[in-house]
């Protein structure tokens, strides 16, 4: 034992795999299901000259197998019964050592190390200082668009090696094969390196991506209590809500359909009711193949005509609740409890993607109102508000704490164009941002704007910020897609700089091929040289979106990075990330700590305005709500005082 902790230390490069309990390793193609873990595989790379095609020991380096659990076939051996203590420490050892370390999928072996040796050592103890190298996360970063889905794709489009694999339907692994497997991601790893380099992304990757994955580690090992029984209440009640709503379509129809058919209710629409003939300047959206579209663009066109639409407008807010926010939801649960999985690698923009439990990040921030019949005859309905948001609940003498961006798109809107007006809006830090574009948009004074006047500013900003076309703008304020092309268009003469920075964003795109973020995330877009209109369009509205939202989930990154350092450096327990939902973190504190916690998140995060290793200084300040409760769903603003983290 004293050797191999001997020949760990030493070693140049130490390579990680996780060992499956059917013999396949995260090298293998994925899965369905991902079978339970039973060991690690480590490479000790002491020979580091190799040329690249080989895929075979060097003649110092040295291989170990970790039991964890249940062990493959081909590692069963007579071994000594109180291992776990060493393995225990030697993953330590790795863990928090100075040699380069290498894991395919980092995150999900930092969790399974967690979840083996969670009553023995704190995530403080093990991985929060750990810094690993993970190509799938290189991978990625070199090509967010179009991200590799397994290990065998990654190294064919890098390196161009054959990887010898085993189909994962069988049980045993061939050790060559694994040690071989092993052998290519340290050649892999080095390739990728070498490409964020040329490219000037290498700082991003280990500044920023690489100390994401222990936080991200921890964030997946801590539970979300659900009261699982008001889950089910609720999932009933929305249930009995559909099936009155679907018999009130029938009836409104005047005969029985489908309503989830849109084939049959495109029938009932438009050639039973006719509604089309009847709408007088407004040109209702079409599918692609020209026929009426049943989308809720053209619903909200159609319901003022007859009670039909709005019926099935219901019907599908009351079905999306039920089908992703409940029952999604109780799918997911073990006891009492969820965890929220997120994926090693993300989307184009930037963003974490939770895998599980699904759209946990689409859970509705607003709660829904429906009428409930009573049974009793004659009795009138009543008004019953259904907010899954309210069944995540902490635990006994613990709060929930939110922290939320503040308008950070539009911020960050406000920083890339250096447009006056919008630069002017945020040195009044007092006044309600939307209301004061209204103001200046319509020519009104603020007292004038009237609540819809702000929300149609906050829409048409947003619109212009995520590339909205008219149409969907359209369908979002309930106006003809011309009513809604001239809203775009007076906001932008309004906000000339910001038209400005859009042409000039498109402009580098077609020049260079790609766009950056705020921390100099890179993203490609091929077709911005098309010939196809509509294809060219849509990479001109990404290269926009990109910049401005990618740069949005770099300062959220960063905010999750800074917190946890200063947690994992604190004595104090009484804290921990539970979640990331676009622009806010959840975390749950102790009930005495949640005050000096609160302070300590809202002026860490207003801090990134400045960040000086990636160079950034933001030209408005970055603003952050805090809220706390005793569920997610009944969060209350706490009114914090400005101070330095």
């Amino acid at each position: 034992k004293m050797k191999i902790s001997e020949m760990t230390k030493k070693a140049r490069v130490l390579v990680l795999t996780l060992v499956y309990r059917d013999g396949t390793t995260q090298l293998d193609p994925e899965q369905k299901t991902t079978p339970p873990v039973c060991g690690i595989l480590m490479l000790m790379k002491n020979s580091v000259d190799s040329c690249i095609g080989e895929g075979s020991l060097g003649l110092n380096d040295n291989v170990l197998y970790l039991k964890l659990e249940l062990t493959p076939t081909w590692a069963k051996q007579q071994t000594h019964q109180n291992q776990e203590p060493y393995i225990r420490d030697l993953l330590l050892q790795v863990l928090l050592g100075p040699q380069l370390v290498v894991c395919y999928k980092a995150k999900d072996f930092l969790c399974t190390v967690l979840q083996c040796y969670k009553q023995e050592i704190s995530w403080k103890q093990s991985v929060a200082g750990c810094h690993i190298q993970d190509p799938q996360v290189s991978g990625w970063l070199l090509d967010p668009a179009n991200p590799c889905s397994c290990y065998q794709d990654l190294i064919q489009k890098y390196c161009q090696m054959p990887c010898a694999t085993t189909a994962p339907d069988k049980v045993k692994c061939e050790v060559s094969q694994m040690i071989s497997g092993l052998c290519s991601l340290y050649w892999l790893n080095m390739e990728l390196s070498s490409k964020l380099q040329s490219l000037g992304l290498w700082d991003l990757y280990t500044d920023m991506e690489l100390n994401m994955i222990p936080v991200l580690a921890v964030m997946e090992s801590h539970h979300i209590h659900v009261d699982k029984e008001a889950l089910k209440r609720t999932s009933d009640l929305l249930g009995t809500k559909m099936k009155q709503l679907e018999q009130e379509a029938h009836r409104a129809a005047g005969e029985i359909f489908l309503i989830t058919s849109n084939t049959q209710l495109r029938a009932v629409l438009f050639e039973r009711l006719r509604l089309h003939q009847q709408c007088e300047n407004k040109k209702l959206p079409k599918t692609l193949n020209k026929q009426q579209s049943t989308s809720e663009a053209a619903l909200l066109q159609l319901q003022d005509l007859h009670p039909l639409p709005k019926i099935i407008l219901e019907y599908r807010q009351v079905h999306k609740i039920k089908s992703t926010s409940v029952d999604g939801i109780l799918s997911c649960m073990r006891n009492k409890c969820i965890c929220s999985t997120r994926r090693s690698h993300q989307n184009a923009l930037g963003s974490k993607l939770i895998r599980s439990p699904r759209n946990f990040q689409a859970l509705p921030r607003q709660p829904l109102q429906i009428t409930k019949q009573q049974r009793v005859q004659g009795k009138e309905e009543v008004v019953v508000k259904v907010h899954p948001r309210e069944m995540f609940i902490p635990q006994e003498g613990w709060t929930f704490v939110a922290a939320d961006f503040c308008q950070v798109e539009l911020r960050l809107l406000a920083h890339f164009s250096s447009d006056p007006e919008l630069l002017r809006i945020f040195n009044h830090p007092q006044s309600d941002v939307f209301t004061m574009l209204a103001s200046q948009w319509k020519g009104l004074s603020q007292s004038e704007v009237t609540s819809e006047d702000r929300e149609h500013a906050k829409r048409i900003v947003y619109s212009v910020v995520y590339g909205a076309g008219r149409e969907r703008l359209s369908g979002i304020l309930g106006v003809s897609a011309k009513q809604a092309s001239q809203f775009q268009d007076s906001f932008l003469r309004a906000y000339k700089d910001v038209q400005a920075f859009i042409q000039k964003t498109i402009q580098q795109c077609h020049q260079q091929g790609c766009v950056l973020s705020l921390m100099g995330r890179r993203r490609t877009l091929p077709n911005i040289h098309l010939s196809d209109w509509a294809v060219r369009m849509q990479a001109e509205r990404q290269a926009v979106n990109f910049v401005v939202q990618g740069s949005a989930a770099d300062l959220c990154k960063m905010a999750m990075i800074r917190i946890f350092n200063l947690v994992s450096s604190s004595s104090c327990s009484a804290r921990r990330l539970l979640a990331q939902l676009h622009d806010e973190l959840l975390f749950e504190v102790e009930d005495n700590q949640v005050h000096r916690f609160a302070a300590l998140v809202k002026s860490t995060m207003e801090s990134l305005q400045h960040i000086d290793c990636f160079g950034v200084h933001l030209k408005v300040p970055l603003k952050v709500a805090v809220s706390i409760g005793k569920s997610w769903g009944s969060m209350s603003e706490l009114s914090v005082p400005a101070s330095s983290p």
